[in-house]
């Protein structure tokens, strides 16, 4: 798959379940799942993963009952990657995510979501449920993450308005998320986030789902092909 998250995303749905292994040819924007795994950028490093890399086999997640890759973003998050395709501005590689941040702060709204999950529902402004450790330009989000586990990651952030969102990306930039009293971290393999159905909702980067939103782990694994 020769792109950014969204095309590894697409590969995975199509071989999940089978032997054929999916390599990573990274040229998208945030390439997120190709620094997860510590692929290198530079061409001959690329060729030889793709050659003579091993094959692991990882789990994926799994909403509305199709795989994604590594993270789901609901409210604030997936606000501003709608603003990224909708603005145009991919074409200025990783600074482009600049106005749709400032233009999501400005604009999402501050409906409440509820995560249910093993009984227990917990409230939050925006969540972002993921499979790997870092967020967007390599922000560490969850260092228990492992694409090896059968684990979801949901991080929900509690504070409402311009200021607490704000006040959290600040936190996620500067390594201060973990004991912060504005964020919760939960693990689980099945949740459900409720919300207005019309809360922005974005799968591996692409705009995709609508809640309610049901999530879980996959239930066939993906062969990806991992550098030596």
């Amino acid at each position: 798959a020769a792109g950014g998250d969204g095309a590894a995303h697409d590969a995975a749905a199509g071989l999940a379940g089978g032997k054929c292994p999916l390599g990573i040819i990274p040229l998208g924007t945030g390439n997120v799942m190709a620094r997860e795994m510590g692929l290198s950028f530079t061409p001959a490093d690329i060729a030889r993963t793709l050659l003579t890399g091993p094959v692991k086999p990882i789990h994926l997640g799994q909403v509305n009952g199709e795989p994604f890759l590594f993270v789901t973003g609901i409210g604030f998050d997936a606000a501003a990657a709608r603003a990224f395709e909708a603005t145009g501005q991919r074409k200025l590689g990783r600074a482009g995510f600049v106005w749709p941040v400032l233009h999501a702060l400005a604009t999402a709204r501050n409906a409440p979501l509820r995560v249910l999950t093993g009984g227990a529902e917990h409230e939050a402004a925006w969540i972002i449920v993921t499979r790997v450790k870092h967020y967007a330009a390599n922000i560490p989000l969850a260092p228990d993450a492992s694409l090896f586990d059968d684990t979801l990651h949901a991080i929900l952030f509690t504070g409402s308005g311009p200021l607490a969102r704000i006040r959290d990306l600040a936190a996620m930039l500067s390594g201060q998320l973990p004991g912060n009293r504005h964020v919760r971290h939960l693990t689980a393999r099945q949740l459900t986030i409720k919300g207005q159905p019309d809360t922005p909702v974005q799968t591996d980067g692409e705009i995709k789902g609508r809640l309610p939103l049901p999530l879980g782990i996959y239930p066939q694994k993906l062969p990806l092909i991992f550098p030596a």
